[in-house]
Protein backbone atom coordinates (compact mmCIF):
# COMPACT_ATOMS: atom_id res chain seq x y z
CA UNK A 1 0.00 0.00 0.00
CA UNK A 2 1.15 3.55 -0.72
CA UNK A 3 2.39 5.31 2.47
CA UNK A 4 0.04 8.29 2.19
CA UNK A 5 -2.99 5.98 2.41
CA UNK A 6 -2.01 4.32 5.68
CA UNK A 7 -3.39 7.01 8.07
CA UNK A 8 -6.76 6.92 6.29
CA UNK A 9 -6.92 3.15 6.34
CA UNK A 10 -6.00 2.91 10.03
CA UNK A 11 -8.68 5.42 10.94
CA UNK A 12 -11.25 3.50 8.89
CA UNK A 13 -10.41 0.19 10.49
CA UNK A 14 -10.62 1.72 13.95
CA UNK A 15 -13.94 3.53 13.66
CA UNK A 16 -15.64 1.88 10.65
CA UNK A 17 -16.00 5.37 9.16
CA UNK A 18 -13.92 7.65 6.96
CA UNK A 19 -13.68 11.23 8.22
CA UNK A 20 -10.06 12.34 7.93
CA UNK A 21 -10.62 14.18 4.67
CA UNK A 22 -13.19 16.44 3.06
CA UNK A 23 -14.35 14.11 0.28
CA UNK A 24 -17.97 12.96 0.53
CA UNK A 25 -19.14 9.35 0.28
CA UNK A 26 -20.21 8.46 -3.23
CA UNK A 27 -23.87 7.98 -2.32
CA UNK A 28 -24.20 11.60 -1.14
CA UNK A 29 -22.94 13.00 -4.45
CA UNK A 30 -24.21 10.62 -7.11
CA UNK A 31 -27.63 9.07 -7.51
CA UNK A 32 -27.38 5.25 -7.56
CA UNK A 33 -27.10 4.15 -11.19
CA UNK A 34 -27.63 0.41 -10.81
CA UNK A 35 -30.38 -1.67 -9.19
CA UNK A 36 -29.76 -4.40 -6.64
CA UNK A 37 -28.31 -7.55 -8.24
CA UNK A 38 -29.99 -10.93 -7.87
CA UNK A 39 -28.31 -13.76 -6.01
CA UNK A 40 -27.11 -15.14 -2.69
CA UNK A 41 -25.75 -12.50 -0.29
CA UNK A 42 -23.89 -12.99 2.97
CA UNK A 43 -25.72 -11.46 5.94
CA UNK A 44 -23.53 -12.91 8.68
CA UNK A 45 -20.61 -15.16 9.45
CA UNK A 46 -21.79 -18.45 10.96
CA UNK A 47 -20.41 -17.79 14.43
CA UNK A 48 -22.56 -14.64 14.69
CA UNK A 49 -25.68 -16.81 14.81
CA UNK A 50 -25.45 -19.42 17.53
CA UNK A 51 -28.20 -21.91 18.39
CA UNK A 52 -31.10 -20.14 20.09
CA UNK A 53 -30.11 -16.66 18.87
CA UNK A 54 -31.51 -14.15 16.40
CA UNK A 55 -30.32 -10.95 14.75
CA UNK A 56 -31.59 -8.34 12.28
CA UNK A 57 -29.70 -7.52 9.10
CA UNK A 58 -30.36 -5.31 6.08
CA UNK A 59 -30.64 -6.60 2.52
CA UNK A 60 -31.69 -4.65 -0.58
CA UNK A 61 -33.65 -1.94 1.18
CA UNK A 62 -35.40 -4.22 3.64
CA UNK A 63 -34.70 -5.92 6.96
CA UNK A 64 -34.27 -9.65 7.50
CA UNK A 65 -34.40 -11.46 10.83
CA UNK A 66 -32.00 -14.38 10.96
CA UNK A 67 -32.36 -17.01 13.65
CA UNK A 68 -31.12 -20.47 14.53
CA UNK A 69 -33.25 -22.89 16.53
CA UNK A 70 -32.01 -24.92 19.47
CA UNK A 71 -31.41 -27.86 17.11
CA UNK A 72 -29.48 -25.65 14.70
CA UNK A 73 -32.14 -25.09 12.02
CA UNK A 74 -31.37 -21.82 10.20
CA UNK A 75 -34.13 -19.48 9.08
CA UNK A 76 -34.47 -16.00 7.55
CA UNK A 77 -37.82 -14.20 7.83
CA UNK A 78 -39.46 -10.84 7.26
CA UNK A 79 -39.34 -9.01 10.62
CA UNK A 80 -43.05 -8.21 10.94
CA UNK A 81 -45.27 -10.61 12.87
CA UNK A 82 -48.39 -11.37 10.76
CA UNK A 83 -50.57 -10.93 13.87
CA UNK A 84 -50.23 -7.16 14.52
CA UNK A 85 -46.93 -6.26 12.89
CA UNK A 86 -44.50 -6.32 15.82
CA UNK A 87 -40.80 -6.52 14.89
CA UNK A 88 -39.53 -10.01 15.70
CA UNK A 89 -35.96 -8.74 15.94
CA UNK A 90 -36.80 -6.22 18.69
CA UNK A 91 -37.39 -8.27 21.83
CA UNK A 92 -38.26 -11.46 19.99
CA UNK A 93 -36.75 -14.74 21.14
CA UNK A 94 -36.00 -18.27 20.01
CA UNK A 95 -37.56 -20.88 22.28
CA UNK A 96 -36.66 -24.40 21.29
CA UNK A 97 -37.55 -24.69 17.62
CA UNK A 98 -39.88 -21.69 17.54
CA UNK A 99 -39.40 -17.96 17.14
CA UNK A 100 -41.64 -16.03 19.51
CA UNK A 101 -43.04 -12.54 18.96
CA UNK A 102 -42.43 -10.18 21.92
CA UNK A 103 -45.78 -8.37 21.61
CA UNK A 104 -48.36 -11.14 22.21
CA UNK A 105 -46.04 -14.18 22.36
CA UNK A 106 -47.32 -15.75 19.17
CA UNK A 107 -44.91 -18.56 18.28
CA UNK A 108 -43.94 -19.78 14.80
CA UNK A 109 -42.29 -23.11 13.99
CA UNK A 110 -39.50 -23.63 11.40
CA UNK A 111 -42.06 -23.96 8.58
CA UNK A 112 -43.22 -20.43 9.42
CA UNK A 113 -46.64 -21.52 10.72
CA UNK A 114 -48.13 -20.03 13.89
CA UNK A 115 -48.34 -22.88 16.43
CA UNK A 116 -49.49 -21.10 19.59
CA UNK A 117 -50.47 -17.78 21.11
CA UNK A 118 -49.82 -16.20 24.49
CA UNK A 119 -53.44 -16.77 25.55
CA UNK A 120 -53.68 -20.58 25.56
CA UNK A 121 -56.11 -20.28 22.65
CA UNK A 122 -55.98 -22.00 19.24
CA UNK A 123 -53.51 -20.20 16.95
CA UNK A 124 -54.75 -18.36 13.85
CA UNK A 125 -53.96 -19.51 10.35
CA UNK A 126 -50.97 -17.23 9.98
CA UNK A 127 -47.41 -17.72 8.81
CA UNK A 128 -44.17 -15.79 8.56
CA UNK A 129 -42.77 -14.61 5.25
CA UNK A 130 -39.57 -16.60 4.77
CA UNK A 131 -36.53 -15.92 2.63
CA UNK A 132 -34.43 -18.70 1.08
CA UNK A 133 -31.39 -19.16 3.32
CA UNK A 134 -28.34 -21.41 3.27
CA UNK A 135 -25.09 -21.82 5.14
CA UNK A 136 -21.86 -22.34 3.25
CA UNK A 137 -18.16 -21.82 3.92
CA UNK A 138 -18.65 -20.28 7.35
CA UNK A 139 -21.22 -17.76 6.13
CA UNK A 140 -25.01 -17.33 6.20
CA UNK A 141 -26.45 -16.45 2.78
CA UNK A 142 -29.93 -15.15 1.94
CA UNK A 143 -31.32 -15.23 -1.59
CA UNK A 144 -32.73 -12.04 -3.11
CA UNK A 145 -34.35 -11.58 -6.52
CA UNK A 146 -35.98 -8.43 -7.89
CA UNK A 147 -39.00 -10.41 -9.11
CA UNK A 148 -39.22 -12.75 -6.13
CA UNK A 149 -38.02 -15.78 -8.08
CA UNK A 150 -36.65 -18.77 -6.10
CA UNK A 151 -32.92 -19.62 -6.07
CA UNK A 152 -31.51 -20.34 -9.52
CA UNK A 153 -28.16 -21.79 -8.38
CA UNK A 154 -26.29 -22.97 -5.28
CA UNK A 155 -23.36 -21.50 -3.38
CA UNK A 156 -20.31 -23.75 -3.99
CA UNK A 157 -18.83 -25.48 -0.95
CA UNK A 158 -15.14 -25.49 -0.02
CA UNK A 159 -13.44 -28.22 2.04
CA UNK A 160 -13.40 -26.19 5.26
CA UNK A 161 -13.31 -27.29 8.89
CA UNK A 162 -16.56 -25.87 10.27
CA UNK A 163 -15.36 -26.22 13.85
CA UNK A 164 -13.10 -23.22 13.41
CA UNK A 165 -14.78 -19.83 12.87
CA UNK A 166 -13.46 -16.99 10.76
CA UNK A 167 -11.81 -13.94 12.26
CA UNK A 168 -13.87 -11.18 10.69
CA UNK A 169 -15.03 -7.56 10.54
CA UNK A 170 -17.91 -5.73 8.85
CA UNK A 171 -17.86 -2.26 7.29
CA UNK A 172 -20.85 -0.13 6.30
CA UNK A 173 -19.82 2.02 3.35
CA UNK A 174 -21.06 3.65 0.18
CA UNK A 175 -20.81 1.58 -2.97
CA UNK A 176 -22.27 -1.26 -5.01
CA UNK A 177 -21.39 -4.99 -4.84
CA UNK A 178 -20.51 -5.13 -8.54
CA UNK A 179 -17.54 -2.83 -7.92
CA UNK A 180 -16.30 -4.99 -5.04
CA UNK A 181 -16.40 -8.20 -7.04
CA UNK A 182 -14.73 -6.40 -9.95
CA UNK A 183 -11.57 -6.46 -7.84
CA UNK A 184 -11.04 -10.08 -8.85
CA UNK A 185 -10.66 -8.99 -12.48
CA UNK A 186 -9.13 -5.52 -11.96
CA UNK A 187 -5.58 -6.84 -12.11
CA UNK A 188 -4.03 -3.42 -12.61
CA UNK A 189 -4.90 -2.23 -9.09
CA UNK A 190 -2.89 -5.01 -7.43
CA UNK A 191 0.56 -3.46 -7.98
CA UNK A 192 -0.72 0.13 -8.09
CA UNK A 193 -2.74 0.13 -4.85
CA UNK A 194 -1.46 -2.89 -2.92
CA UNK A 195 2.17 -3.01 -4.00
CA UNK A 196 2.04 -6.61 -5.23
CA UNK A 197 4.94 -7.66 -7.43
CA UNK A 198 5.48 -10.32 -10.08
CA UNK A 199 1.74 -10.76 -10.48
CA UNK A 200 0.68 -13.63 -12.73
CA UNK A 201 -3.10 -14.12 -13.08
CA UNK A 202 -5.24 -16.35 -15.26
CA UNK A 203 -8.99 -16.84 -15.49
CA UNK A 204 -12.02 -15.33 -17.19
CA UNK A 205 -15.70 -15.24 -16.22
CA UNK A 206 -17.77 -17.72 -18.20
CA UNK A 207 -20.96 -16.36 -19.73
CA UNK A 208 -24.05 -17.77 -18.05
CA UNK A 209 -22.18 -19.34 -15.14
CA UNK A 210 -22.79 -17.75 -11.71
CA UNK A 211 -19.39 -18.84 -10.36
CA UNK A 212 -15.98 -17.99 -11.86
CA UNK A 213 -12.42 -18.98 -10.92
CA UNK A 214 -9.15 -17.07 -11.11
CA UNK A 215 -5.70 -18.46 -10.30
CA UNK A 216 -2.89 -16.13 -9.32
CA UNK A 217 0.68 -15.95 -8.09
CA UNK A 218 2.15 -12.79 -6.60
CA UNK A 219 4.81 -11.53 -4.21
CA UNK A 220 4.14 -9.20 -1.26
CA UNK A 221 0.61 -10.43 -0.49
CA UNK A 222 -0.36 -11.11 3.16
CA UNK A 223 3.02 -12.81 3.62
CA UNK A 224 5.38 -10.00 2.67
CA UNK A 225 8.45 -10.89 0.68
CA UNK A 226 7.15 -14.33 -0.36
CA UNK A 227 5.51 -15.66 -3.47
CA UNK A 228 1.98 -16.82 -2.80
CA UNK A 229 -0.22 -18.85 -5.14
CA UNK A 230 -3.94 -18.73 -4.58
CA UNK A 231 -7.28 -19.45 -6.20
CA UNK A 232 -10.07 -16.88 -6.29
CA UNK A 233 -13.64 -18.14 -6.54
CA UNK A 234 -16.09 -15.44 -7.53
CA UNK A 235 -19.63 -16.24 -6.37
CA UNK A 236 -22.20 -14.06 -8.12
CA UNK A 237 -21.94 -10.38 -7.30
CA UNK A 238 -21.58 -11.23 -3.63
CA UNK A 239 -18.36 -13.04 -2.69
CA UNK A 240 -14.69 -13.33 -3.55
CA UNK A 241 -13.24 -16.40 -1.83
CA UNK A 242 -9.45 -16.78 -1.86
CA UNK A 243 -7.84 -20.09 -0.95
CA UNK A 244 -4.12 -20.69 -0.57
CA UNK A 245 -2.85 -24.24 -0.06
CA UNK A 246 0.14 -24.10 2.27
CA UNK A 247 3.39 -25.90 1.32
CA UNK A 248 4.00 -29.52 2.30
CA UNK A 249 0.32 -30.11 3.02
CA UNK A 250 0.46 -27.95 6.14
CA UNK A 251 -3.08 -26.64 5.63
CA UNK A 252 -5.05 -23.91 3.88
CA UNK A 253 -5.58 -20.18 4.23
CA UNK A 254 -9.05 -18.85 3.38
CA UNK A 255 -9.82 -15.17 2.88
CA UNK A 256 -13.45 -14.21 2.25
CA UNK A 257 -14.74 -10.88 0.98
CA UNK A 258 -18.52 -10.50 1.00
CA UNK A 259 -20.43 -7.52 -0.44
CA UNK A 260 -24.10 -7.11 0.51
CA UNK A 261 -26.35 -4.32 -0.81
CA UNK A 262 -28.25 -2.68 2.05
CA UNK A 263 -29.80 0.44 0.48
CA UNK A 264 -29.46 2.34 -2.81
CA UNK A 265 -25.78 3.28 -3.02
CA UNK A 266 -24.90 1.56 0.28
CA UNK A 267 -23.46 -1.83 1.14
CA UNK A 268 -21.89 -3.82 3.94
CA UNK A 269 -18.52 -5.41 3.24
CA UNK A 270 -17.63 -8.43 5.38
CA UNK A 271 -14.00 -9.49 5.46
CA UNK A 272 -12.93 -12.76 7.07
CA UNK A 273 -9.74 -14.81 7.43
CA UNK A 274 -9.25 -18.41 8.51
CA UNK A 275 -6.04 -20.44 8.67
CA UNK A 276 -6.53 -24.19 8.90
CA UNK A 277 -3.52 -26.27 9.95
CA UNK A 278 -3.18 -30.00 9.45
CA UNK A 279 -0.41 -30.27 12.02
CA UNK A 280 2.74 -28.67 13.40
CA UNK A 281 5.95 -29.19 11.38
CA UNK A 282 8.40 -31.44 13.19
CA UNK A 283 5.97 -32.23 16.01
CA UNK A 284 4.41 -35.72 16.33
CA UNK A 285 0.64 -35.76 15.76
CA UNK A 286 -0.15 -37.06 19.23
CA UNK A 287 1.71 -34.13 20.75
CA UNK A 288 0.88 -31.35 18.33
CA UNK A 289 -2.77 -32.06 17.51
CA UNK A 290 -4.22 -30.52 20.72
CA UNK A 291 -2.38 -27.28 19.95
CA UNK A 292 -3.30 -27.08 16.26
CA UNK A 293 -6.75 -25.51 16.62
CA UNK A 294 -5.82 -22.82 19.21
CA UNK A 295 -2.70 -21.91 17.22
CA UNK A 296 -4.67 -21.72 13.98
CA UNK A 297 -7.22 -19.40 15.60
CA UNK A 298 -4.49 -17.14 16.93
CA UNK A 299 -2.74 -16.96 13.57
CA UNK A 300 -6.08 -16.34 11.84
CA UNK A 301 -6.65 -13.29 14.01
CA UNK A 302 -3.16 -12.00 13.25
CA UNK A 303 -3.57 -12.54 9.52
CA UNK A 304 -7.00 -10.90 9.64
CA UNK A 305 -5.44 -7.74 11.07
CA UNK A 306 -2.64 -7.80 8.53
CA UNK A 307 -5.04 -8.35 5.65
CA UNK A 308 -7.43 -5.67 6.91
CA UNK A 309 -4.86 -3.00 6.14
CA UNK A 310 -4.80 -3.91 2.46
CA UNK A 311 -8.57 -4.38 2.38
CA UNK A 312 -8.94 -0.98 3.99
CA UNK A 313 -7.31 0.59 0.94
CA UNK A 314 -10.00 -0.99 -1.23
CA UNK A 315 -12.71 0.23 1.15
CA UNK A 316 -11.45 3.77 0.72
CA UNK A 317 -11.73 3.46 -3.05
CA UNK A 318 -15.23 1.92 -3.04
CA UNK A 319 -16.58 4.42 -0.51
CA UNK A 320 -15.87 7.34 -2.86
CA UNK A 321 -15.97 5.62 -6.26
CA UNK A 322 -18.35 6.80 -8.97
CA UNK A 323 -19.34 4.04 -11.36
CA UNK A 324 -18.09 4.72 -14.89
CA UNK A 325 -20.43 2.94 -17.28
CA UNK A 326 -18.06 3.28 -20.25
CA UNK A 327 -14.55 3.21 -18.79
CA UNK A 328 -11.52 4.12 -20.86
CA UNK A 329 -9.66 0.88 -20.29
CA UNK A 330 -5.94 0.44 -20.84
CA UNK A 331 -3.65 -2.49 -21.47
CA UNK A 332 -2.85 -4.09 -18.12
CA UNK A 333 -6.25 -3.46 -16.53
CA UNK A 334 -7.36 -7.06 -16.77
CA UNK A 335 -10.62 -8.46 -18.24
CA UNK A 336 -12.87 -5.75 -16.76
CA UNK A 337 -14.99 -5.46 -19.89
CA UNK A 338 -15.66 -9.18 -20.00
CA UNK A 339 -16.44 -9.17 -16.27
CA UNK A 340 -19.06 -6.46 -16.72
CA UNK A 341 -20.71 -8.40 -19.52
CA UNK A 342 -20.77 -11.46 -17.24
CA UNK A 343 -22.26 -9.39 -14.39
CA UNK A 344 -25.34 -8.49 -16.45
CA UNK A 345 -26.83 -11.94 -15.80
CA UNK A 346 -27.49 -10.95 -12.18
CA UNK A 347 -29.83 -8.05 -12.97
CA UNK A 348 -33.56 -7.94 -13.53
CA UNK A 349 -34.87 -4.42 -13.89
CA UNK A 350 -37.59 -4.05 -11.24
CA UNK A 351 -40.76 -2.12 -12.01
CA UNK A 352 -40.68 1.44 -10.71
CA UNK A 353 -37.97 2.50 -8.29
CA UNK A 354 -35.18 0.55 -6.61
CA UNK A 355 -37.29 -0.74 -3.72
CA UNK A 356 -37.73 -4.50 -4.24
CA UNK A 357 -41.09 -6.26 -4.06
CA UNK A 358 -41.71 -8.35 -0.98
CA UNK A 359 -41.10 -12.07 -1.42
CA UNK A 360 -44.12 -14.30 -1.67
CA UNK A 361 -45.04 -16.37 1.36
CA UNK A 362 -43.64 -19.86 1.24
CA UNK A 363 -43.88 -22.92 3.41
CA UNK A 364 -40.20 -23.45 4.08
CA UNK A 365 -36.93 -21.89 3.06
CA UNK A 366 -34.02 -23.72 1.54
CA UNK A 367 -31.80 -24.50 4.53
CA UNK A 368 -29.17 -26.96 5.58
CA UNK A 369 -30.53 -28.45 8.75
Amino acid sequence: MKPHLKPLVKQLLGSREISLHAAEPADTLHAPSRPYPNGWFCLAFSDELRAGSLTTRRLAGAEVVLYRTAKGVLRAVRPQCPHLGAHLGVGGSVEGEDIVCPFHRFAFDPSGACVRTGYDQPPPKASLTQYPVCEANGAVYVWWHALGMPPQWDVPLFPMDDRQPFSHATFDIAGHPQDVIENAFDWGHLPALHGLEEVDIEGLPVTGKPVSTVTATARNTMMRGFHQSYTLTVIGLATIAARTVLPAGAGSLYVMLHATPTAPGRMQVRFGTKLELNGLPGVPDWLGRPAVMPLARLLSEILQRVGSVDTGADLLMWHHQEHVARPRLAKGDGPIGRYRQWAQQFYTEPAGDLVPPRPERSEASRSEE
